[in-house]
């Protein structure tokens, strides 16, 4: 009697392609403290996980594909986060509105996204810039996860995210045991301007 062991060929799954694609930001992921190993130099940066839809490109089962990008929850001018929302709102931010920018005002706001690949392989959104097309009902509910929310006892979003997801925010100074650091930062709404989206 024999045992035999094949190698299981990884599932292809259909991703974004490449080039400019309208979106939908549907997830604004608070990933907590999280710690950058570069070239053995130890850091630990704030972090934060945006996710969009794409209407025009969708699975077998009819629904938009999905992408994101990991972001450091800085607002500071070079930083990727700050880049990307200046580009996708079409306005720089003021100094009130940097230091009080709620994220979750993302959600469900429409977008176009740049996709690239990386040397890797791998996707990317490199850039994040505004829409004037109209775009279908929004597929997939938005999802807001604040760590914050969660160590009070609020589990209910945190239960409905992948797996890979809930074991990146476990890994965070705040839950892993390590020095946690609370936040002191604003969470004042920006300043009106009915010509901006966020």
């Amino acid at each position: 009697m024999s045992l035999i062991i094949k190698e299981n060929k990884s599932e292809n799954y259909p991703t974004v392609p490449l080039g400019m694609s309208n979106a939908r930001c549907i997830s604004v992921i608070d990933l907590g403290t999280q710690e950058n190993d570069w070239q053995g130099d130890i850091t630990w940066k704030k972090q934060v996980f945006i996710a969009w839809e794409t209407p025009e490109h969708k699975n077998d089962k009819g629904e938009p594909l999905t992408i994101g990008k990991y972001y450091n929850l800085s607002m500071h001018e070079k930083s990727n986060l700050s880049q990307d929302l200046v580009s996708w709102r079409g306005k720089p931010f003021s100094l009130t509105e940097k230091q009080g920018f709620d994220i979750a005002n993302l959600l469900g706001k429409p977008c176009q996204i740049n996709v690239m690949e990386k040397d890797n392989g791998k996707l990317k959104v490199s850039n994040v810039m505004p829409t004037k097309d109209e775009l279908p009902k929004q597929h997939h509910s938005s999802t807001m996860f604040s760590l914050e929310e969660y160590q009070k006892g609020e589990l209910a979003v945190f239960n409905q995210l992948s797996e890979r997801m809930r074991n990146k925010i476990l890994e965070s100074r705040e839950l892993s045991g390590q020095d946690a650091t609370p936040n002191n930062e604003s969470t004042d709404q920006n300043e009106s301007d009915g010509n901006v989206p966020f």
